[in-house]
């Protein structure tokens, strides 16, 4: 007889009518391991046979959970709510807390009544004769355990009901436990430890998903699924029910094509799973989550070249051995967005969609670039391989990527083919020149598109992917020639804004925002420097009409670089700055006063300020934003 036979066994002979009874049963165990499951199955089961022989039966069983509770008031409540499911509107909730209060009173606890009322509201509204009371989180309750316990005790010693107490007693408060297990001698009987089948948890959470394709591919993916659960050790059943609602949320809100993908949505559920219950029970960071593509990448290449492993590829190496079934390689749906799902709750779907639109398994392989194909090669039938291999050869040749982003990937996945002995450029080309000219051709040529939001601290990728091979000092050297080379191509489109500025600005006075609020395809430049390509002079006689200053304009200069006292994303616009203020004092001398000494005021205000908020910046010593330690940062991540 299984452990679980053995606790239903005695709840039977604990509950029956004729035993009568002084103390109370615990279900321990630890959080997540299915004991209210458990009971609550139990119980919706004897009740159900119950009816069977007495259709009239209705004296069922009352739930309340201890988490998070203050007072016993609020435990009443429960109670309250359930036993008089259709008295919901405000007035009767009002109600209900008085008399659960009441109630209370009668248990010689929170609030003293009349005893009459007290009788009247034992026996008239919650009528709980008969019924099995079920307390739950008993560790998390916020009032002191032994308040709680002795509410309970009430409920056992005085009404000889009979009362089920679910805990997991390893969480008990350390400053409570000496009290905790004198009151437990007392109220607890018995102690018993259950332990779910997840076949039947599975099958009790699957009744709950409302998608019918994210309920088919559950059941289709079960065993797998069940495996995977398992592998982590830990057969943590919230942390199931958890994932299972993630992924249905996630696959409700991004692109349909997804499910159409029974390989995708399998994969993607399995990856799920193993991740989602790591980093529910602390094994895993979502920043370690984030990173796996790029790590894993980083595995194969230290492989080969035989060195020493980082800790993060250890525990990749870990994930891997305890999750056999989940395919590493590729989890369908980038693992930051699946990273900032379990942290935030949040669908990333502009992000996750628009990976999925690229990606062979969603798409198909004739929709899917090619470096995107090869980017998961190993996943490639050898037909493929070469398919994709050909063309992206033929788009390195005719100079058809222009997207620095997709640039670099190509680059990855040329190095790390090379690593396998696939010399895609050819056995002779040395891969850095190759780049090299690659991007200096788009760039003089104005095809390169200039992204240099790519470029930051949190950069380390593109579509969602991280760059194959980014480890190795030939991938190193090409990112830093690429972002030169895109620089060079924003700087160029930024000239063409500057040239076209003032006769912005004249026309509309609601373009002073685009100088300090963000978005370059928007048209805004707070964090974009472009002014220095902006003659000081015509910039000032906007700023000075008539000898009047343009007090909004001068705030929004401030507000640009109000900003820089933390960065240095303008600094080729200091000199500049300096050069506005000396023309816009030239002008202000040859004023008349009173606008002499009114231009002289404003421009000292607010030039003051923006000296200042610069000034410590252009004392800070100068950074090469091509140097080695730049280039670890962002491609880190």
């Amino acid at each position: 007889m299984s452990t679980n036979d053995e606790v239903r066994e005695y709840l039977d002979y604990y509950l029956s009518s004729e035993l009568e009874t002084d103390f109370a049963v615990m279900i321990n165990g630890p959080w997540g391991a299915g004991k209210t499951h458990f009971i609550k199955a139990y119980l919706e089961e004897r009740e159900d046979k119950a009816r069977l022989v007495d259709p009239l039966y209705s004296v069922g069983h009352l739930y309340a959970s201890l988490y998070g509770i203050r007072s016993t008031s609020e435990i009443t409540d429960q109670f309250f709510a359930q036993a008089h499911p259709v008295m919901n509107s405000k007035a009767v909730r009002l109600i209900g807390t008085v008399m659960s209060r009441a109630l209370n009173g009668f248990a010689g606890t929170d609030v003293n009544s009349g005893a009459e009322n007290k009788s009247l509201i034992k026996d008239m509204v919650l009528k709980l004769e008969g019924r099995v009371l079920i307390f739950d989180d008993l560790e998390r309750c916020a009032m002191p355990l032994v308040e709680a316990m002795g509410f309970i005790n009430s409920f056992v010693e005085h009404d000889g009901l009979k009362v089920i107490v679910v805990a997991n007693e390893n969480d008990i408060p350390p400053d409570q436990r000496i009290d905790y297990a004198r009151k437990k001698e007392k109220l607890i009987g018995k102690t018993l430890r259950v332990a779910s089948d997840p076949h039947t948890v599975l099958d009790s959470f699957c009744k709950k998903l409302t998608h019918p394709r994210v309920l088919e591919v559950v059941r289709q993916e079960t065993l797998a699924l069940l495996r995977t659960f398992e592998g982590s050790g830990k057969k943590n059943f919230r942390s199931l029910r958890a994932v299972l609602s993630d992924y249905e949320r996630l696959v409700s809100g991004v692109d349909p094509r997804l499910q159409k993908s029974d390989t995708g949505m399998a994969r993607l559920l399995l990856f799920m799973m193993a991740t989602g219950v790591d980093y529910r029970s602390g094994d895993l960071s979502a920043s370690e989550l984030a990173g796996l593509p790029s790590t894993r990448q980083s595995r194969l290449i230290a492989a080969i070249g035989k060195k020493e492993k980082s800790p993060e590829i250890v525990k990749v190496e870990g994930l891997e051995a305890r999750y056999p079934e989940v395919q590493w390689d590729d989890p369908i749906v980038p693992p930051a967005a699946l990273a900032a799902l379990f942290e935030t709750g949040i669908v990333a779907a502009d992000a996750i969609n628009a990976h999925l639109s690229q990606h062979p398994l969603v798409v198909g392989y004739a929709q899917a670039p090619a470096w995107r194909q090869l980017w998961s090669w190993t996943d490639l039938p050898r037909s493929q391989y070469l398919e994709a291999r050909e063309e992206l050869v033929r788009q390195l040749a005719t100079r058809e990527l222009t997207h620095p982003g997709v640039i670099l990937h190509a680059a990855g996945i040329v190095i790390g083919a090379m690593a396998f002995g696939d010399h895609m450029l050819g056995r002779d080309k040395d891969v850095v020149a190759y780049f090299g000219r690659y991007v200096q051709d788009l760039q003089k040529s104005g095809k390169l598109e200039p992204d240099r939001g790519l470029f930051t601290p949190m950069g380390g990728s593109y579509g969602g992917l991280g760059y194959g091979s980014k480890d190795t000092s030939e991938f190193r050297a090409i990112y830093k020639t690429v972002r030169a080379a895109t620089n060079l191509s924003f700087a160029d489109r930024m000239k063409e804004i500057a040239g076209t500025f003032i006769e912005r600005i004249n026309k509309d006075r609601e373009a002073y925002s685009s100088l300090h609020k963000y978005g370059v395809e928007e048209g805004n430049y707070a964090d974009s420097p472009f002014l220095h390509y902006v003659d000081p002079d015509a910039f000032a006689r906007v700023i000075i009409r008539d000898s009047s200053p343009d007090g909004q304009l001068l705030a929004s200069l401030h507000a640009r670089y109000e900003m820089e006292k933390h960065n240095r994303a303008l600094s080729d616009e200091y000199p500049w700055i300096k050069a506005l203020r000396s023309r816009l004092e030239a002008i202000a001398s040859e004023a008349e006063p009173p606008h002499r000494e009114l231009l002289a005021i404003r421009i000292k205000y607010y030039f003051d300020k923006i000296e200042q908020a610069v000034g410590a910046r252009t004392e800070a010593t100068d950074i090469d934003t091509g140097d080695e330690a730049a280039i670890n940062e962002e491609l880190a991540g």
